[in-house]
């Protein structure tokens, strides 16, 4: 089946050309951001260890944020070439943004569930925590957090391949290219799950609050209000433009919705910012990553060093039988 069917008039396409390069411009910022934060977690074996997830979020942010830019340009260059017109659900998998969309959405979403289901069980099973949760399996989480969103992202193809017969808007947005009912599955992950998750952590929060005498309960009380953080700017910044953008031309129709659908690039670039200002020893390790150490000296900075990670189980303390007299 073919689609030729032109959408927009050229006034309109003017506006879309003028969005898609607001689309490039803090797409790009957000994905130079993200690049960062991922080689300052791969930069050392401590920074892995320990920010893991946090570098797995940065990885998706950046798969979505270049989704962005890779939309603008291609969209803006069918524009400049007369080609910018409806395609067939399937057709439009042709462009590359569709799987950056969809995979740069939800992998951001099942990250921050894993986040705040870590901080949830630190602060009431602390002991189950100590003992459990290791190293190990928080790659396994990471992993299985990367098969889901890729096993959607198939399942998404196939959706697409299921409503190959339907002429679509150029644009080939998620919901376009796959199909109202995978749109909604989709969507859900993304607007759900950080709230969800949002609601975790403020759970975690009040109850590190009440239980804050000890100094490990401090020390977990921080962690939990960076996750808050994240999780309460992924509501603000990415559900609501995709609640919006899901209901768009058949519940509603927003003028502005393409505006602020920048949100959710912006909230691609807010891990970088997050981790610096709340996070001292990620703030140290970037401030030297980038300098390549120069500023170690002018900030006191602390030289890399790579130390065992503190093992969760309590080793047992050998106990010698007292001498015979």
């Amino acid at each position: 089946m073919h689609c030729n069917q032109t959408y927009y008039d050229n006034t309109s396409l003017a506006n879309i050309f003028n969005i898609n390069k607001l689309y490039m411009s803090f797409g790009s910022f957000a994905t130079a951001t993200n690049i960062l934060c991922v080689l300052v977690v791969l930069s050392t074996k401590q920074m892995r260890q320990k920010y893991g997830a946090f570098g797995l979020l940065s990885f998706g942010d950046m798969i979505n944020a270049l989704a962005m830019v890779i939309a603008g340009s291609v969209r803006n260059q069918q524009i400049y070439n007369h080609s910018f017109v409806a395609l067939t659900a399937f057709d439009c998998l042709r462009n590359p943004w569709p799987y950056f969309f969809i995979v740069g959405g939800q992998l951001p979403a099942f990250v921050l569930i894993v986040m705040a289901g870590e901080r949830v069980i630190a602060v009431f099973k602390p002991i189950f925590y100590r003992t459990y949760v290791t190293s190990k399996t928080r790659a396994i989480a990471n992993i299985i957090c990367v098969i889901l969103s890729i096993l959607f992202l198939f399942i998404g193809i196939f959706f697409s391949y299921l409503n190959r017969e339907v002429c679509v808007n150029p644009a080939c947005t998620t919901i376009g290219s796959t199909g109202r009912l995978y749109g909604t599955l989709n969507y859900f992950f993304i607007v759900l799950l950080p709230f969800f998750a949002l609601l975790l952590n403020i759970t975690a929060y009040v109850g590190a609050k009440r239980r804050s005498v000890s100094t490990n309960m401090e020390r977990e009380l921080k962690k939990v209000l960076v996750s808050l953080v994240l999780a309460a700017l992924a509501v603000i910044l990415s559900a609501l433009p995709n609640i919006l953008l899901w209901g768009q031309g058949v519940f509603w129709n927003v003028p502005i919705l393409a505006y602020m659908y920048i949100g959710f690039c912006c909230n691609s670039a807010v891990d970088l910012f997050a981790f610096f200002f709340m996070k001292k020893d990620f703030r140290h390790r970037l401030l030297s990553f980038i300098s390549n150490g120069y500023l170690n000296r002018y900030f006191n900075l602390p030289e890399v060093t790579e130390t065992k990670v503190r093992r969760n189980m309590v080793q047992s303390v050998s106990v010698k039988p007292p001498a015979r007299s």
